[in-house]
C-alpha cells in the first residue's frame, strides 16, 4: 500500500469527537506501557524498588514506594495536558479537527504532537531518576512503543474513514465499509494471537511437569507445533464453512473458541489444558484467516483484488508489530496470565467487529471440494518439489522454529525480559513492511523469481549462522535481521513462481487447486519447525539448534538454485491460468508473517 493512498479524500468521522477521544485512547496507553516499563527497569536499579516489590519493610522500601508513587502522579499530569489541549482545540476551533480527518494519514497528526507533548514533558524528569544505561534502554522501549501506538490509532482511523453506514451494510452495498471492518476485525485477532509470541515457549516452561521421555526443551515447543499443526487441519474445513454459511456467520461461530482458548490458557494448570486450550485458539485462527480472505476477494471488484489483499497482509503484519513488543511489557508487568486475559478480550472485540461486516451471500462462488488426489501430478513435478522442499517448507521452518521457538528462550536464557524480546522480535516484522514491497516489485519487473527466492533462503542461512561468531543477544538480533530481509525476499515470489513452474497443472486441475495444495503442504514446515528446534536444543543446548537451522538454511537454499538452474523449465510459454475455477484466494499469502 502506498503513502499516496493513505493521504487521498476519505474523511474521517465525526473528527471533532473522534479524533480527541483517539489521542486520549492513545496517550492512556502509552502512559501505561511507559510506566510498566519504568517499574521494571527500576526494579533492576541499586535503589530499584526491591522493597516494593518483594514486601519488605523499612525506610528504603518506603522511599521507593514514595519515588514510584510521585513518578506515576508524574506520568498521568504530563499525559493529561496534552489531552486537555487536543480537547479544548477541537472545542474552540473545530475546523482544525475536520482538517485534520480529511484523511486517515492527517488524522495521526494531532496524536502525535500529542505524543511529542508528552515526551518532552516526561524525558526531563526521567534523566534525574534513572541510571545514563537504564535511561538509554528507557528511551528505546518509550520509541517502540510510541511507534505501536500510532500503528493503533492508523487502524482505528481507517476503520473510520471508511466505516459501513447502516442503510448499505443492510442491503450488502458497502463494499469499501465492509472491507475496512473486516480488516480491523483481522487486526484484533492477529493482535489477540500476537500477544503471547515473545513468552509462549516460557510459559510452557513453567507449566511443564516431568513424563518419561518428553523433556523440557521439546515440551516447551509442543504448544507452537500441535497450534500450527491444528491450524492446517482446520484451514480446509473452514473454507468450506465461509463458502457455505458465509463470512459473518463463520467468523462469528469460528471466533469464539478462540475467546473460550485465550481464557482457558489464562487458567491453565498444566501442560495439557494448555495444548487444550491453544487447539480451539487454532480453530479461531484458522476460522479467521480462511473467512477474512474470502470475505475481502468476495467484496472487492475484480480490478482491484490485489488491493484489498494487500490490506489483508498489512493488517497481519501491522498486528505483528504491536503484538509482541506491548504482549512484552504486559508479560512483565501484569504477567503471562493477565496477558492472555487481555488476548481474550482483544479476539471478542474482533468477533463484534465481526458485527459491522455487510450481509454476505453464503455459496456464491463455491468451489468445488478439494481432493488430495489431484495433488499427484504435482509430485511428478521436479521444480515443483524444489519449490516446496528447499524453499517454501524451510521458510516455515525457520519462521516457527528459530524465530518463534528458539529466538524467546535463547534471549531468555541471555537475561532478556518479554519486553525485551517483544521488541527485537518486532525487527523482523517491521523489515517484512519495509522491504517486501518494493522487493516484490523489483522481482516482477526482473521477471526473475527463482533467483530471488533462492538468495532470500541463502541469506535467511547465512544470517542465522551469525550467532556461531558473535554468541548472545547480538548474533541472535542479526539472524532475526537476517531472516526479515530473506522472507522478505522469497514469501511473494515463491507464490508467484507457483504457476510459472506449474503451468500444466494450473490448466489441469485449475490453479485454486495447485494452490491449495501447496499451501497444505508447505504448513508442514510450520508444524515441524518448533519439534525439531526442540529436539536439537535438547540434544545439542540452544547454541548448537540455532547453528543447525542456520546450516539447514543454507543447504536447502544452495539446493533450491541448483535445481532451477539444471532443471529445465516448461518449453512453453506462459499462458493465462483458465478460468475453470474462482482465483485463487490464498495467492497472497497474507500469513507468511505468522504461520
Amino acid at each position: 500500500m502506498c503513502l499516496e493512498r493513505f493521504m487521498q479524500p476519505a474523511l474521517v468521522v465525526r473528527p471533532r469527537l473522534t479524533l480527541p477521544l483517539l489521542t486520549i485512547f492513545c496517550l492512556s496507553l502509552l502512559s501505561y506501557l511507559i510506566f510498566a516499563k519504568f517499574y521494571a527497569i527500576c526494579g533492576q536499579q541499586s535503589f530499584g524498588f526491591t522493597g516494593l516489590s518483594t514486601g519488605f519493610s523499612g525506610p528504603q522500601a518506603q522511599h521507593d514506594g514514595t519515588a514510584l508513587c510521585n513518578m506515576r502522579d508524574h506520568i498521568r499530569v504530563v499525559a493529561a495536558l496534552p489531552m486537555a489541549a487536543v480537547g479544548i482545540l477541537a472545542l474552540l476551533l473545530p475546523s482544525s479537527m475536520r482538517l485534520a480527518g480529511a484523511t486517515p494519514f492527517r488524522g495521526l497528526i494531532p496524536v502525535t504532537l500529542a505524543i511529542v507533548a508528552f515526551a518532552a514533558g516526561l524525558v526531563p524528569r526521567l534523566t534525574g531518576v534513572l541510571e545514563p544505561t537504564a535511561l538509554r534502554s528507557f528511551l528505546l522501549e518509550a520509541a517502540v512503543m510510541a511507534a505501536v501506538s500510532l500503528l493503533l490509532a492508523f487502524e482505528v482511523l481507517l476503520l473510520l474513514a471508511a466505516r459501513p453506514a447502516p442503510l448499505a451494510r443492510a442491503s450488502g452495498e458497502d463494499r469499501e465499509g465492509g472491507v475496512a471492518a473486516m480488516r480491523f476485525a483481522l487486526f484484533l485477532f492477529m493482535l489477540a494471537e500476537e500477544l503471547s509470541r515473545s513468552f509462549l515457549p516460557l510459559y510452557a516452561r513453567e507449566l511443564y511437569v516431568p513424563v518419561a521421555g518428553l523433556s523440557e526443551t521439546l515440551m516447551m515447543g509442543l504448544p507452537i507445533g500441535l497450534f500450527m499443526l491444528l491450524v492446517a487441519v482446520f484451514t480446509p474445513f473452514a473454507g468450506v464453512w465461509a463458502d457455505r454459511f458465509g463470512s459473518r456467520r463463520t467468523l462469528l461461530l469460528g471466533v469464539l473458541p478462540a475467546v473460550a482458548g485465550f481464557a482457558g490458557t489464562a487458567a491453565a494448570q498444566s501442560l495439557t489444558e494448555l495444548l487444550l486450550w491453544r487447539s480451539a485458539c487454532a480453530l479461531g485462527y484458522a476460522v479467521m484467516f480462511i473467512a477474512a480472505q474470502g470475505f475481502i476477494a468476495r467484496h472487492t471488484p475484480v480490478g482491484q483484488r490485489a488491493r484489498g489483499m494487500a490490506r489483508f497482509v498489512a493488517a497481519v503484519i501491522v498486528a505483528g508489530l504491536c503484538g509482541a513488543p506491548i504482549g512484552g511489557i504486559l508479560a512483565d508487568h501484569v504477567g503471562p496470565r493477565a496477558t492472555f486475559l487481555v488476548s481474550a478480550l482483544l479476539a471478542l472485540a474482533a468477533a463484534g467487529t465481526t458485527l459491522l461486516l455487510p450481509a454476505d451471500h453464503p455459496g456464491a462462488g463455491q468451489a468445488s471440494p478439494f481432493r488430495l488426489r489431484v495433488a499427484a501430478g504435482l509430485f511428478r513435478n521436479p521444480r515443483f518439489m524444489a519449490l516446496l522442499l528447499f524453499s517454501s517448507v524451510p521458510t516455515k521452518l525457520m519462521l516457527t522454529g528459530y524465530l518463534f521457538y528458539l529466538v524467546p528462550v535463547s534471549l531468555h536464557a541471555a537475561g532478556e525480559t518479554p519486553a525485551g524480546i517483544g521488541r527485537m522480535m518486532m525487527l523482523y516484522g517491521l523489515i517484512i513492511a519495509l522491504f517486501a514491497p518494493r522487493l516484490s516489485h523489483v522481482a516482477d519487473r526482473a521477471g526473475r523469481h527463482a533467483l530471488f527466492a533462492g538468495i532470500g533462503g541463502l541469506i535467511g542461512g547465512a544470517g542465522t549462522l551469525v550467532v556461531l561468531q558473535a554468541p548472545g543477544v547480538p548474533g541472535i538480533v542479526a539472524g532475526i535481521g537476517a531472516l526479515g530481509i530473506a522472507h522478505a525476499l522469497n514469501n511473494s515470489t515463491q507464490l508467484a513462481l507457483v504457476p510459472e513452474v506449474c503451468r500444466d497443472e494450473c490448466d489441469r486441475i485449475g490453479s485454486t487447486s495447485v494452490f491449495a495444495v501447496y499451501r497444505l503442504l508447505e504448513r508442514g514446515g510450520s508444524v515441524a519447525g518448533p519439534l525439531l528446534a526442540a529436539a536439537l536444543a535438547d540434544r545439542f543446548g540452544v547454541q548448537a539448534a540455532l547453528g543447525a537451522l542456520g546450516v539447514l538454511g543454507m543447504l536447502c537454499g544452495t539446493a533450491f538454485c541448483a535445481v532451477f538452474l539444471l532443471v529445465p523449465s516448461r518449453d512453453r510459454p506462459a499462458s493465462p491460468v483458465p478460468n475453470r475455477t474462482s482465483a485463487p484466494l490464498f495467492v497472497q499469502g497474507g500469513d507468511d508473517a505468522h504461520a
